[in-house]
């Protein structure tokens, strides 16, 4: 019952990690796979880069003939990992005495001083770690599967190393957001040292931006996109606002978030935003009627600006602003009516505040209605609190915002990591991350 719409149990005020329902089971059962027409997504064959393993056969294995050549070949092609044996190797280095200067000089290295370890192995850890494993898992790994004995303490070193290789390109990954024309942000509780912490996110179609911050306040928003030109999908967060060189896109399943919770403490049934359902009580009693009518005002107006949006994707810039100024004045008679419930009149004292931001994404192209691209980002950190209830110190947080940014830029521009950290940490600079990846980006 409390999570009949979003399949979690956040309209209650209940942890999402916690379902209270099962699933309807379907009276017409779908068919697995794709669906007809879908382009195939099967696995490329991969292209063979090691000698053949040959097989043989002299005699029949019925009868015991002797068998002479084959009259085809079938092959099969197999992916394995190579044997786990490390590489390990001495750097000489030259030393000279210079006849001019009379100074003695030797070549830069790539590996910094002090640092017996190489870039593919700091590279593996770094991925080990995004992947959710902890430093004693990494170590006992290395320890069985290669041989390789790292402490950890070792592990958070490389780590670290790791980040500060990649400082630049996440700070250039910072500069890129003011500049985007729809940006999804977003922000959650995450523990540091102890203490409540909140991480951010930022997240457009070239790039995510993660930054953990001691709070939820306006420096995060004054550092990362200021000056941002384009619009800033969020959930009506006040610190948000002072962006003023940006259009704002209020989160709708956000808004429709608040009168599920109103619809629980009036003892109905929570309700979805797009698809019409008539109320349903769920305790005895007189049923609301004037919460029900201002509740089913808003979803009108908000599920009637979506259905438009749909049905309309090539219409005009004129069109747009047309219907853009139609909801604006429907929104306003309905949110300025004097409504006598708590519930109607908070919600709408609210929504007259961002009436604004309600319909953005009519009139910009390319604007989501909803917010869940910085929902699909953040639930990254999310999995990281869940695993190891946050960082010990801000040295850790600083780590693991820059090597999380890169790591889901990497995967939203279908770029290997592997290789991006690698050259990061020679020297070699980062490669072009190019285009992003045509797939879903939520």
């Amino acid at each position: 019952m409390l999570a009949a719409s979003d399949r979690t149990a956040e309209a209650g005020s209940i942890p999402s990690s916690r379902v209270f329902y099962r699933r309807p089971i379907r009276s017409d059962p779908r068919t697995t796979g794709a669906q007809p027409g879908d382009p195939g997504r099967a696995r490329e064959r991969p292209v063979p880069n090691a000698p053949a393993a040959k097989l043989s056969l002299e005699r029949c294995t019925d009868c015991g003939t002797r068998l002479g050549e084959p009259f085809e070949v079938r092959r099969r092609t197999i992916t394995d990992l190579p044997p786990p044996r490390p590489l390990i190797f001495d750097v000489e280095i030259p030393r000279h005495n210079c006849p001019g200067c009379r100074r003695r000089i030797e070549p830069e290295s790539a590996y910094p001083k002090h640092q017996p370890y190489g870039f593919s192995l700091v590279a593996r850890v770094v991925q080990l770690r995004l992947l959710g494993l902890s430093t004693a898992k990494i170590a006992d790994y290395l320890e069985g599967a290669h041989g390789i004995h790292l402490s950890t303490a070792a592990v958070l070193k490389l780590e670290r190393w790791a980040a500060e290789s990649v400082a630049p390109l996440y700070e250039s990954l910072k500069a890129q957001v003011a500049d985007q024309p729809g940006t999804h942000a977003d922000e959650t509780k995450f523990r540091m040292g102890g203490e409540n912490g909140r991480l951010w996110v930022f997240s457009h179609p070239d790039a995510v931006v993660y930054r953990i911050a001691p709070s939820r306040g306006q420096d995060v928003v004054l550092e990362v996109p200021e000056g941002a030109r384009g619009t800033i999908v969020d959930v009506g967060w006040v610190p948000y606002d002072i962006l003023r060189t940006a259009r704002h896109e209020f989160d709708l399943l956000h808004a429709n978030r608040w009168l599920e919770k109103e619809e629980i403490l009036h003892r109905l049934g929570p309700r979805p935003l797009v698809q019409e359902v008539p109320p349903k009580l769920t305790a005895a009693g007189p049923p609301p009627r004037e919460f029900l009518e201002f509740a089913d005002g808003v979803r009108w107006l908000l599920r009637h600006a979506i259905a438009w949006s749909e049905r309309n994707p090539d219409a005009s810039e004129e069109q747009g602003r047309q219907f853009y100024a139609s909801m604006r004045w429907m929104t306003v008679d309905h949110l300025r009516k004097e409504w006598h419930d708590p519930g109607a009149a908070r919600i709408a004292d609210e929504l007259w505040k961002r009436r604004t931001s309600l319909s953005t994404f009519l009139v910009v192209p390319g604007v989501a209605c909803h917010n869940n691209e910085a929902g699909t980002q953040i639930r990254q950190g999310v999995l990281y609190r869940k695993i190891s209830g946050g960082r010990r110190s801000w040295t850790g947080a600083w780590v693991l915002e820059r090597l999380l940014s890169i790591y889901r830029t990497c995967r939203k521009r279908s770029v290997p990591f592997f290789k991006v950290l690698k050259d990061a940490l020679s020297g070699s600079g980062y490669p072009e991350l190019g285009a992003p990846s045509a797939r879903p980006q939520t």
